[in-house]
């Protein structure tokens, strides 16, 4: 079982997640809101509910990164103009300028871990890391 591909690849999430927290803690954030800021800065403005689908996990974890996120002053919520009911997910001046830190944080992860891949490996890893995406989906 512990050379399973499910375990392995568990394995793997796990200690990616655990040098993720320790990389964006020397900036200041959680892992988690690595992903809130990313969806963000593709597409500002974003509802709670549209977060949620585009990052695929619950709305309560969403809600409580963006109470976090909004407390540390990297992002601000507002009512839609459209609908009261939806709040809007803003990226602030803050939440703006920490990118290229993150980003910074996030390249040095991914070397670190594919740095033993070569161009071709990293192709095919990526490949076949979508297509078991597609199938979870």
């Amino acid at each position: 079982m512990k050379e399973s591909n499910g375990f392995l690849l568990n394995q793997i999430a796990g200690m990616f997640w655990v040098n993720l927290e320790k990389l964006m803690a020397e900036i200041g954030i959680h892992a988690g809101q690595v992903f809130v800021l990313f969806a963000l800065w593709e597409s500002d403005g974003q509802s709670q509910a549209e977060i949620v689908r585009n990052l695929q996990v619950t709305a309560p974890t969403v809600y409580n990164m963006v109470v976090r996120l909004e407390k540390a002053g990297f992002v601000e919520t507002r009512k839609s103009p459209q609908d009261a009911r939806v709040q809007l997910v803003n990226l602030t001046r803050k939440g703006l300028e920490i990118r290229p830190q993150v980003e910074r944080q996030w390249n040095k992860l991914e070397d670190m871990i594919f740095a033993e891949l070569n161009e071709t490996e990293k192709m095919m890893l990526q490949l076949l890391l979508k297509k078991l995406k597609k199938k979870l989906i």
